[in-house]
């Protein structure tokens, strides 16, 4: 396939450009307040020439220990200006991974807040609290800083999981952003556009909610702080008039499946990070005709999206949603084991080159070698990323997704490597081995289960809250099922196919004097065992104890708001996980009694 190369700069001057252009333009809507074009540049400058002054210079990383919000989009947006690349901190991941960011990075500085600033592990950096030298900036100058930065210079460095334990840093320069957000093919982004900042800033999504927005004159709306309910996103729609949204497959399942009135008034929505089901896919389409649906597929080495699929009115469904073609400035290969082309309607690797190509993965040369490679048909010195994931092309030019060639895999839109969290549980020193792998059938019903081998069987509970010290949420087993040991191949692998179904399965609970609230009860209940595939749920039955995450804790909102006809936030479920608490929840959502 061919690389359509397109212009490129560096993402604050094209930000800087929009400013100018349109000066009074709304850029950014939050709960702080709303900042004009001309206002978000003046404050990001202020901060720019503070950052100067500290020493921060082109490819100088710069944590921003921050979590969604307008103050994270000043402090990022300044960290360009000031010719430095940023590093996404998100204050919910665990001191010991913060730590090993930092120590990763080398940063010298780290931008935060009062509110988060004491979770931030002790490390030699500089730490400017914004809120605390806020008085400082305003006396600092608004004018643009005059720093040379290239295209080819970091704009981020942002995290993605580690087969061996260690999470990979991935620097992205300026120009694989313009290429994603600048002169994009596979929809329409200007002025006229209203975007929200839903996505963790963790997590690549944000890159093109934020920078699509800002790079075009659009208006960029941040969500709330905490996951919302569909119900949230829909006031958010109606109430934002959001135009451009992107959805994680599972989110987008769910919405479609549970709420689809709620995206009323999106006439783009970009969904991906997994495959999209072909059922919400046709409903979507059936139901909002006037809504332009692409599917996005893309690592976050090369830059958000490397492929997409704009799916036509007409749409014939086959057995899968294709993920498209290139976009514009990107280059993809289907190659086999050897680097050679196979024939279109073959299954290979698929491999992404062009100008959303990372530099590679941080202090980790072994690994960028291998998985950034040389390209054979291309000119000296350019490269190619090897995937993972196996494709094929179909007749119409566009790439079937068929799978993984590794034991990664896709869970709540993060991509995640089996073998780090099973690396991390191997230094418990109850643990002699262990395997993990993912369960479900659909995208939204995916659970984590980890199959430990233990030298003391009382070692199973110690695991899980030793292992969310040291990884991120999206990594910990929902599931936990302790083995004798792993089953193996005749070669001695691990056999994850004869790894057993876990029970979840609970037994009956005994019968019990009828509580006031045994309506919600039986509702909480049936929607847990619905959701989470049980038997029983019993009224101190947790729902994070029996595999349930965030995306499933979305389900069981939608699921209660149908059955009771409560609107309940999904930091509900997370503060009154078991069948009781949250049926009390519930009843004083209805009632405004508890009991």
């Amino acid at each position: 396939m061919i690389d359509t190369s397109i212009g490129s700069s560096c993402v604050h001057r094209i930000f800087e450009e929009q400013a100018a252009r349109r000066p009074e333009a709304v850029a950014l809507v939050a709960e702080e307040g709303d900042l004009s074009y001309a206002e978000l540049n003046h404050r990001a400058n202020q901060l720019a020439h503070q950052l100067i002054r500290t020493g921060i210079g082109p490819d100088r990383p710069v944590g921003l220990f921050l979590e969604r919000s307008a103050t994270f989009v000043v402090a990022a947006l300044a960290v360009l200006k000031a010719g430095g690349c940023y590093v996404p901190l998100d204050p919910e991941y665990p001191a010991a991974r913060v730590a090993a960011m930092l120590a990763d990075t080398q940063v010298s500085v780290v931008l935060t807040r009062a509110g988060v600033v004491d979770r931030l592990p002790r490390h030699d950096t500089v730490v400017l609290c914004l809120d605390e030298i806020a008085a400082l900036l305003e006396t600092l100058s608004r004018a643009d800083p005059a720093i040379e930065v290239s295209p080819d210079h970091l704009a981020y460095i942002m995290y993605t999981s580690g087969s061996t334990g260690r999470p990979k840093g991935v620097m992205v320069p300026h120009r694989g952003v313009t290429r994603l957000v600048r002169g994009a093919d596979y929809l329409e982004l200007g002025p006229g556009e209203v975007l929200p900042l839903l996505s963790s800033v963790s997590f690549d999504a944000s890159t093109f909610e934020i920078w699509g927005a800002l790079a075009n004159g659009a208006r960029l709306v941040v969500g709330p702080a905490t996951a919302p309910s569909i119900g949230d996103l829909g006031r958010l729609i109606e109430r934002h008039g959001i135009t451009t949204l992107w959805l994680t497959a599972g989110l987008f399942h769910l919405v479609v499946d549970e709420l689809p009135g709620a995206l009323t008034g999106v006439r783009q929505l970009l969904a991906g990070g997994d495959a999209l089901g072909v059922p919400q896919v046709r409903r979507l389409l059936a139901e909002h005709p006037g809504c332009r649906l692409v599917n996005g597929y893309g690592p976050t080495e090369g830059t958000t999206f490397t492929t997409v699929f704009p799916l036509p009115a007409n749409w014939q469904p086959g057995p899968s949603v294709p993920i498209g073609r290139p976009v514009a400035g990107t280059l993809v290969r289907v190659l086999d084991a050897e680097l050679r082309p196979v024939a279109a309607g073959e299954p290979g690797q698929l491999f992404v080159g062009g100008e959303g190509l990372a530099r590679g993965y941080l202090n980790q040369p072994g690994r960028t070698a291998d998985r950034f490679v040389p390209d054979p048909a291309g000119p000296v010195g350019a490269r190619l990323y090897a995937t993972g994931d196996q494709v094929r092309e179909l007749p119409d030019g566009s790439l079937e997704f068929l799978g993984r060639l590794d034991q990664q895999v896709k869970f709540r839109g993060y991509r995640v490597e089996l073998g780090e969290i099973e690396s991390v549980l191997r230094e418990h020193p109850a643990v002699r081995d262990v395997a993990v792998r993912l369960i479900g059938d659909s995208v939204e019903d995916r659970r984590l289960v980890a199959y430990p081998v233990l030298e003391r069987a009382e070692a199973l509970a110690e695991l899980r809250p030793w292992l969310a010290d040291r990884l991120p949420s999206a990594l910990v087993p929902g599931l936990w099922q302790p083995l004798d040991a792993l089953p193996l191949t005749l070669n001695g692998k691990v056999d994850r196919a004869a790894l057993p179904t876990p029970s979840v399965l609970a037994p009956p609970a005994p019968p019990a004097a009828e509580a006031a609230d045994a309506h919600e009860r039986e509702a909480v209940a049936a929607v847990f065992r619905e959701v989470l595939g049980l038997a029983e749920a019993r009224p101190q039955d947790d729902f994070f104890e029996l595999g349930g995450h965030s995306l499933l804790a979305a389900k069981v909102v939608a699921r209660l708001r149908r059955a009771l006809g409560v609107e309940l936030p999904i930091s509900v479920v997370f503060d009154h996980p078991t069948v009781a608490a949250l049926a009390a929840q519930a009843r004083l959502a209805a009632t405004g009694s508890p009991a």
